[in-house]
């Protein structure tokens, strides 16, 4: 790696920071995407990953097989990795692009701060890439984030239109809104990594349940970004009334004490009496094999920026039903709008649900949506944006401007 007093001449590197190192999630799965589309382009030498060391990140790239474009950073806490990774970014040449990656969490605002005024006077060039709505319900949440982005003035890639659209005051600068990629390969019906399902999905088709499935985070309800799974309950319980056998199984990380925002769901079920058919399982490396085998995904987050879930699931060949808002109505909008639901009304998202149980057109509206997907989320083509618009091929396109 080149420093500082290396020539101007020297090719470029992309230097990528991300904001979470030990969370997974679609954060993480985009950056490995983004890595591949790198490496299928040629181009995997101009990229250098920050991770912290001996984090979820680093084991999860390093896993895919994706260790030579990773600099792993010795730190204890995820501040203090921001914080030495931006110490390095200042040694690097300033031609170097800089790409910081959903860094928005307030405990990574106060290095962010010491380091805008430094950043933005090296002319060095910075994106920053939104992936969530960077929105505080507390108004010194809002300024703690509105200074130091204020101060380094970056320019903004985001995920949906949604994302733009609530981001706009925060970072106006938008250059770009860039749907975020799957690997096709991987999430494709054509190429079942496995030819039998999981062992928890095996079961309960054995019982005659159909399984609706939803990967997520478990989260404290009320959030502005708010998962929405306790409608899940309620949902399960219409199905149940109306004496349709439907199980749902949550796979997603719950980092509170004890688990206890599962524990609650759990109870939720027990007080509407669908306990027996809701089930509560940690993520899964290979969750397209869950993806694959669920007769149906369910999605009712009311405000989510994107909706990773929607488009791996439609690649795999199963159909979902999503909120009609935020950034999953947005993207259902564009092949699929009656598989849309309002997010806070059960029944209607339980009569989707039997909608779509007994359509005929289901076969032709996945075909749509991924015929959508190899469009607009294209890891080659998501690798050939981010080098362009970084400028790591000096070429540095009109900003595109989104009203807020």
């Amino acid at each position: 790696m080149q420093h500082s007093s290396s020539k101007d001449t020297a090719e470029p590197k992309l230097l990528l920071i991300p904001g979470a190192c030990h969370t997974l999630g679609g954060t993480l799965i985009t950056l490995s995407s983004l890595i591949k589309g790198f490496a299928q382009l040629g181009r995997l030498n101009d990229l250098c990953v920050f991770v912290q060391a001996n984090s979820q990140a680093e084991h999860y790239l390093m896993a895919a097989g994706q260790r030579s474009c990773i600099r792993s950073i010795v730190a204890d806490r995820e501040d203090q990795f921001f914080s030495h990774a931006l110490r390095w970014v200042h040694k690097q040449p300033i031609h170097w692009p800089l790409l910081l990656d959903n860094t928005v969490q307030k405990q990574l605002l106060p290095s962010l701060l010491r380091a805008a005024p430094i950043l933005r006077q090296s002319g060095r060039p910075t994106f920053h890439f939104c992936h969530d709505l960077a929105s505080s319900y507390h108004p010194l949440g809002y300024w703690g984030r509105r200074l130091p982005f204020w101060l380094l003035s970056p320019q903004t890639l985001c995920n949906s239109r949604f994302t733009a659209e609530h981001i706009y005051q925060l970072m106006p600068k938008i250059l770009a809104i860039l749907y975020q990629p799957i690997d096709t390969d991987r999430f494709s019906p054509a190429r079942p990594t496995k030819t039998s399902p999981p062992p928890a999905i095996a079961t309960l088709r054995k019982s005659g349940a159909r399984i609706l499935l939803t990967p997520s985070r478990i989260t404290q309800p009320g959030q502005f970004n708010d998962k929405n799974l306790r409608a899940i309950i309620p949902l399960l319980a219409c199905l149940k009334a109306g004496g349709h056998n439907y199980h749902s199984i949550i796979l997603g990380e719950d980092q509170s004490e004890k688990r206890v925002y599962s524990h609650q769901l759990l109870d939720a079920a027990e007080q509407q009496g669908v306990r027996d058919r809701l089930t509560i399982l940690p993520p899964q490396l290979e969750i397209e094999n869950y993806y694959r085998f669920a007769d149906l995904t369910v999605t009712l987050a009311p405000r989510e920026p994107f909706g990773r879930t929607v488009v791996e699931s439609i690649a795999c060949g199963t159909p979902v039903i999503g909120s009609n808002t935020g950034g999953i109505g947005e993207i259902l909008r564009n092949f699929a709008v009656h598989w849309t639901a309002s997010p806070d009304d059960a029944a209607a998202a339980a009569a989707a649900v039997l909608r779509l149980a007994n359509a005929s057109d289901t076969s032709e509206t996945l075909q749509q949506g991924q015929r959508w997907i190899q469009e607009h989320c294209n890891l080659v083509k998501y690798a050939s944006q981010i080098i362009q618009l970084t400028g790591l091929n000096n070429r540095y396109p009109a900003r595109l401007q989104v009203k807020g």
